[in-house]
């Protein structure tokens, strides 16, 4: 089985595709699962209204589409409050964007968010390397203040971050790493210093093609055992029944 860990669904600004257009993606690439969240503006402000509209798309395709809500820091216990709401309508993890949303992850503002994570029993996906915000060893610390929730590092710390993703999920064995928009030598080193348990595929679609990110997995020099984890079977545990 294949799951895509990382895609988005929604008509934002910058960033629109629908539930549709991203199963024939799936159906093209024979990817069986996606995880999504919502986009752009529904992230940073319109929360309430980001998660109605991934949860309408997971009662649309249930065995097709697993939904991470996305909150703001910022609105505090309103913010708590809607994560246990959004979960109680089956959504499935948490969906943070430190750089859209305004905060840093070792801000003790997030606290009380991740805390209801925990208690909720939902992983948290964390984009990260947008400079400032959202650097690999900033997720890290916060992982390591809570070690009971599963943190998923978006994108490996792509670009500039990727030199720094493997030492920061070294500190939190807690922290597993989101392989879109990375290159395949971070990939090959987080496999072999971290092991094939830690690390998820993922596309972040639309922001890239799901055939393209795909493509440079099955690239790698990889046994049989290693992929399966890698493509489907590492997010299937964190996921945890849910979805």
């Amino acid at each position: 089985m294949i799951i895509d860990a990382h895609c988005h669904i929604g008509l934002g600004t910058y960033k629109r595709q629908t539930p549709e257009e991203l199963l024939r993606q799936m159906d093209r690439c024979g990817v069986e699962r996606a995880v999504v969240c919502p986009v752009d503006q529904y992230i940073a402000v319109y929360n309430r209204e980001g998660n109605d509209y991934i949860a309408e798309a997971v009662r649309t395709y249930p065995d097709r589409l697993v939904g991470f809500a996305s909150v703001n820091p910022w609105y505090g216990e309103r913010g708590v409050k809607e994560l246990e709401r959004a979960v109680d309508m089956g959504l499935s993890g948490l969906k943070l964007n430190p750089a859209l949303q305004g905060f840093f992850p070792y801000d003790e503002m997030v606290y009380p968010l991740i805390g209801k994570a925990e208690e909720l029993g939902v992983p948290v996906y964390v984009h990260t390397n947008t400079p400032v915000y959202a650097m690999p060893f900033q997720v890290a610390d916060l992982a390591g203040n809570f070690p009971g929730v599963a943190f998923i590092l978006g994108h490996m710390g792509f670009a500039d971050g990727w030199t720094d993703v493997v030492a920061a999920a070294s500190l939190s064995p807690n922290v597993y790493l989101e392989t879109s928009l990375s290159f395949p030598m971070p990939m090959l080193e987080a496999l072999g210093k971290l092991g094939a348990e830690r690390v998820v595929f993922g596309s972040d679609s639309p922001e890239s093609s799901l055939e393209a990110e795909l493509y440079k997995i099955r690239l790698l020099d990889l046994d049989d055992a290693t992929r399966r984890k890698v493509l489907g079977e590492n997010m299937e545990r964190l996921l945890g029944g849910r979805g």
